[in-house]
């Protein structure tokens, strides 16, 4: 039985690997055969040499991604068959008794150790790639203190904590296990949207919006679509990078609305009001609570399906874990069972988010120009370098947003 577990594994680690590379390369070669020719919604306002740019930002970045499919798998081969768990248990697991301590002693060593082995990955992004097209701003300095920051403030203590808590649910609720730690893990899950903006400004600077004939213009705006903030706020985003986005985060008295300093600078008023419009679409239509909903949900039914091999020793020795643990199935459920759950709910996932999207520009275009939103829509695409042109295929598995040619037309049909 072991061996089943175990040829499973190493199938659907190569499939999933491969899938991946074959969608890049698909990406990479639709995009370069399309270099050479702005689309025609767009050539009168993005120009050639903008438009190449976004196809060779888009090359560089997969290809470089292809590496890290790759290393990921070999990582994650590693960490199960290789003995990298073993080794991991075995040498912690002899200065502590208390099993529940010493389970989230284990599996926050494991995941920050795993964050660390990624850091080179986002130093090369980073410096070299996003530098290389003029994006990066953050210093070597910068970087370090937010990964610092990352591990020492954010990830050993919530890491610590939830894994505490899960291991005491599966070691002191019984059968019903499965259905306290998805109770558990749900609420995490809301509170966590609810506390994004909170959580965001350990990294980043927040200050009130500055420029009081856009902010009034804002609130008119959200007075006349019934939207409530707990305020308008400008983000230091220049201090990384030149992209340019803007967001709300939280739910109830803590929603925000967050704008990058480098949007404000690329916008026009009444091209930032159309795009606040758009997000507060999605907050109107409920679109983040439908996809918390989903992703509960998913949850929900990946601890119901696998709660049964928690008890399973063949399980854990199929994937080269040589204990069975409270501690050694929660790293296996998140490291292999949820990833290759998500692989394959991927698409739907991102045709339903690409749907939200059109309803979302949809709501913009009653309260806001459909040319303002069409207009900074494009000027967003040329600025952050996004390709026009992605392969079909790789749009449909990965992409939350739709091809620009299409969102565009779909935004002049509200005219």
């Amino acid at each position: 039985m072991a061996e089943s577990y175990q040829f499973a594994f190493i199938f659907l680690l190569i499939f999933t690997t491969a899938v991946e590379l074959f969608l890049g390369q698909r990406q990479k070669n639709f995009v370069v055969k399309n270099k050479k020719r702005v689309p025609a919604a767009f050539n009168k306002i993005i120009k050639l040499a903008d438009h190449k740019k976004a196809a060779d930002y888009t090359v560089t970045k997969i290809s470089f991604n292809s590496i890290e499919l790759i290393f990921g798998a070999i990582i994650l081969y590693f960490i199960t068959l290789g003995g990298g768990i073993n080794f991991i248990s075995n040498t912690v697991g002899q200065y502590f008794e208390n099993q529940i301590f010493n389970g989230a002693l284990i599996i926050t060593i494991i995941f920050v150790a795993l964050h660390l082995i990624n850091i080179p990955s986002s130093l090369y992004q980073t410096f070299v790639i996003e530098g290389k097209y003029g994006f990066n701003k953050i210093t070597p300095k910068l970087f370090f203190t937010d990964q610092l920051k990352s591990i020492f403030v954010v990830m050993i203590p919530l890491i610590f904590i939830t894994s505490s808590a899960a291991l005491w649910i599966l070691s002191e609720l019984g059968k019903q296990w499965w259905l306290w730690l998805w109770v558990f893990l749900s609420v995490f899950s809301i509170a966590g949207v609810a506390l994004a903006p909170v959580l965001k400004q350990l990294f980043n600077k927040y200050t009130p919006l500055k420029d009081n004939n856009l902010k009034k213009n804002i609130e008119k705006l959200l007075k006349k679509c019934g939207f409530e903030s707990s305020g308008l706020f400008e983000m230091n985003g220049s201090l990384r990078s030149t992209h340019g986005n803007a967001f709300f985060g939280g739910f109830g008295k803590t929603k925000r609305i967050i704008f990058f300093d480098t949007l404000l600078e690329k916008l026009n008023t009444k091209e930032i009001e159309a795009v606040i419009a758009h997000e507060l679409g999605h907050f109107k239509r409920n679109h983040v609570k439908k996809l918390l909903l989903i992703q509960i949900s998913l949850i929900f039914l990946s601890l119901y399906f696998f709660s049964g091999l928690k008890d399973t020793q063949a399980f854990y020795v199929g994937l080269g874990v040589e204990s069975l643990s409270d501690a050694n199935f929660l790293i296996l459920f998140t490291l292999v069972l949820l990833p290759f759950v998500m692989f394959f709910v991927a698409p739907l996932i991102s045709w339903l988010q690409r749907k939200y999207e059109f309803e979302a520009d949809e709501y913009a275009c009653e309260f806001a120009k459909p040319s303002d939103l069409k207009q900074s829509l494009i000027k967003l695409y040329r600025d952050n370098a996004s390709t026009l042109t992605p392969d079909p295929l790789y749009s449909a598995f990965y992409h939350s947003h739709p091809p620009a040619s299409i969102r565009i037309q779909a935004i002049d049909k509200n005219k």
